[in-house]
């Protein structure tokens, strides 16, 4: 493993670790199955290494929000579809949350959806479950808590780099030139 790709590596630990703890922080925990999807990759690229964050699909609306217009509910129209995805995840959402029978849950779904509909998503009251008053920008605000941890690392390999290649410039072109460190 190269430097570049050691040092992705410790960046995708660090990086995910701030990431789950910032879902939790603000109350996106209830299963625990987003925060324990979010996991890293390193790829190799053509001048070092690249991290890759994965999580499951929800995540990203769950950390940018819904905004009320992009909500899937229309109270006013019936579709005539005898399944929503999105009023059954609420219903769900609902006995998980609130531990009621699926009858309650599902009406809990529909005012859910109503106040969806409304304020968009998150709503304001969801603040409640969260510990930075935050339901946004999970990824944002976590990767900014160990952001100076990360440049770190970055300055360090790339020092380390810029090293050899100047001692090995150095040896190559003038070989009888004495380099220490």
């Amino acid at each position: 493993m190269n430097p570049f790709e050691a040092a992705a590596q410790e960046i995708g630990k660090i990086a995910v670790e701030a990431v789950k703890m910032e879902y939790a922080a603000q109350g996106h925990k209830l299963t625990g199955a987003l925060i324990d999807s979010i996991e890293y990759q390193v790829r190799k690229t053509a001048t070092g290494a690249a991290v890759e964050g994965i999580m499951l699909d929800y995540g990203i609306p769950v950390n940018t929000g819904v905004t009320a217009e992009r909500i899937p509910y229309d109270p006013t129209r019936r579709t005539g579809a005898k399944v929503s995805k999105y009023i059954a995840g609420l219903q769900l959402f609902a006995q998980l949350r609130f531990r009621v029978g699926k009858k309650e849950a599902l009406s809990i779904a529909f005012a859910i959806a109503r106040k969806h509909k409304q304020q968009g998503m998150p709503t304001s009251g969801s603040r409640k479950f969260s510990k930075t008053g935050r339901r946004t920008d999970a990824i944002g605000e976590g990767l900014k808590k160990v952001n100076a941890e990360i440049e770190k690392i970055i300055n360090e390999v790339v020092t380390g780099f810029t090293q050899e290649l100047v001692i090995s410039t150095f040896k190559k072109n003038l070989p009888k030139v004495n380099i220490t460190r």
